[in-house]
C-alpha cells in the first residue's frame, strides 16, 4: 500500500520499540486486578484512570463498566475504534501475581487480554511521539463480556454509543500473525429438567432428571454436523442430583453450538430444540433458557479492512493468517461495520493461571497496531473501507 513507505515503517518500529516497557508496565497494574467476566468494575476504573494519566478525551465507564476514551481527529463525524476486552476467564478469588522472567511476562490472564488493553490504551502516546493527528477520532475502549457467556454484552453497548463508526478493530494479546475476519456465531443453551425424584430403590422406576438429559445428550451426540462452512456442537457443563441413592428430581446441561454461517447456526439450533422437546413427558418438564447468542459472519479479505491488516504485517516481514474465532469482532462485522481482529505477540497457556507472553514479539505487534490506526482512520476518513 502506497502509506507504507520504508521510512514510516522505521519511525513506526522504533517509537513501538521505545513503548514495550511502558506497556508491560502498565499490562501488570491491569493484570493484578481481578476481572471475572460480569464483574469486571474494578478493573475498569484502573483503566479509567490510565486512559485519563495518558491524555484521553472524555473518559468514561457506562453502567456496563465498559471504559471509554477518545483521541480527538480532524474530523469528529467519524471514527475509528481500538477494543480490547478487560474481563477474565478467572473466578474472583483467583491469585494472581504478575511474574517475570527475561522478556516473558506471566500471570491469569496477562495475554487475554491485559496486554491488549496496555496496548490500545499506549496508542495515543505513540501518535503523540510520531507528531501525527489522525483525520478522524479514534476511540478507545477496554469493553466487559467477552468470555464465557458474557455474550459479548459490553462490545454490543459500546458500538450502539458509537453510531459515527466507520472500522473497529479489535485487538488480542496472544496470535500475532493472525487477522480474524470470519465471526463465529454462536448459541448456548441451558436445558434443565425436573421430575418428582425418589428414593432409589424405595421408588424405583421413577423418571430420573439425569437419565433423561444423559439420553438427550446421547441423541445431540449423533447429529450429524456440517463440516463446511464449519459447525460445531459440544455439551459443556451437566449438572445435577442430590447424591447417589437418590432419584435425581432435576439436572441441568448447557449447549455450545457454533458455526461461521447463520444459516447452519439455525438448522443446527431447530435440529437441537427438536430432540429437547422429546424430552417432556407426564412426570418430566422441561426448560429452556438462552445463555449466548452471538452473531456470525465474514467480511472480505481483499477489500475493507482486512487488506490494510495483511500489507501491514507483510511490511513488518510476516505473512498473515486469515482464520475464524469468536471475538469482540463479531458485533461490528455482523452489522455491516469494517472490522478485523488482531493479534499482539506470541505467548501462551491461555486460560490457565500460568499464562505467558513474550515481550520481544510486542515491539512489531504494536508497531502493527500503529500502522493499522493510521491506515484505518486515513481510509474511513476518505470513506474507502465500505
Amino acid at each position: 500500500m502506497s502509506f507504507l513507505t520504508s521510512t514510516l515503517v522505521a519511525q513506526v518500529s522504533a517509537v513501538a520499540g521505545q513503548l514495550v516497557e511502558p506497556i508491560a508496565e502498565l499490562t501488570a497494574a491491569i493484570a493484578s486486578v481481578p476481572a471475572p467476566t460480569n464483574d469486571e468494575a474494578a478493573r475498569a476504573q484502573v483503566v479509567s484512570d490510565s486512559l485519563i494519566r495518558l491524555g484521553h478525551a472524555d473518559v468514561r465507564i457506562d453502567e456496563l463498566s465498559n471504559v471509554l476514551g477518545r483521541l480527538p481527529g480532524k474530523d469528529s463525524s467519524k471514527a475509528l475504534l481500538l477494543a480490547a476486552h478487560i474481563d477474565t476467564v478467572f473466578p474472583i478469588e483467583t491469585e494472581i501475581t504478575v511474574t517475570r522472567h527475561g522478556d516473558v511476562l506471566s500471570a491469569p490472564g496477562i495475554g487475554d487480554n491485559s496486554l491488549s488493553v496496555a496496548a490500545v490504551a499506549m496508542v495515543g502516546t505513540a501518535l503523540q511521539q510520531l507528531g501525527r493527528e489522525l483525520p478522524v477520532d479514534i476511540y478507545i475502549t477496554g469493553n466487559v463480556g467477552e468470555e464465557g457467556l458474557g455474550d459479548l454484552r459490553g462490545m454490543r453497548a459500546v458500538v450502539d454509543q458509537l453510531p459515527m463508526l466507520g472500522g473497529v478493530i479489535a485487538v488480542e494479546g496472544h496470535s500475532l500473525g493472525r487477522i480474524t475476519h470470519k465471526a463465529v456465531g454462536s448459541r448456548r443453551l441451558r436445558v434443565t429438567v425436573k421430575g418428582p425424584g425418589g428414593h432409589s430403590w424405595g421408588d424405583a422406576g421413577r423418571p430420573s432428571a439425569i437419565h433423561a438429559l444423559a439420553r438427550l445428550v446421547s441423541r445431540l451426540d449423533e447429529i450429524e454436523l456440517i463440516r463446511d462452512p464449519k459447525t460445531t456442537l459440544n455439551v459443556g457443563l451437566f449438572q445435577g442430583g442430590i447424591s447417589v441413592n437418590t432419584i435425581a428430581p432435576d439436572a441441568t446441561i448447557v449447549i455450545d453450538m457454533r458455526s461461521t454461517s447463520s444459516q447452519s447456526l439455525e438448522r443446527l439450533i431447530e435440529r437441537v430444540e427438536e430432540e429437547i422437546a422429546l424430552v417432556e413427558s407426564a412426570e418430566l418438564s422441561v426448560t429452556t433458557e438462552t445463555v449466548g447468542d452471538r452473531p456470525a459472519g465474514e467480511v472480505s479479505t481483499t477489500s475493507g479492512m482486512v487488506p490494510i491488516g495483511i500489507d501491514v504485517l507483510r511490511a513488518l516481514g510476516i505473512e498473515a493468517t486469515c482464520d475464524a474465532s469468536s471475538t469482540d469482532a463479531n458485533i461490528p462485522i455482523s452489522r455491516g461495520i469494517p472490522a478485523m481482529c488482531i493479534g499482539l505477540t506470541t505467548g501462551g497457556n491461555v486460560h490457565r493461571v500460568d499464562e505467558f507472553v513474550r515481550l520481544r514479539p510486542l515491539a512489531t505487534g504494536f508497531a502493527q497496531l500503529i500502522l493499522n490506526t493510521i491506515a484505518a482512520a486515513d481510509a474511513i476518513h476518505r470513506d474507502a473501507l465500505r
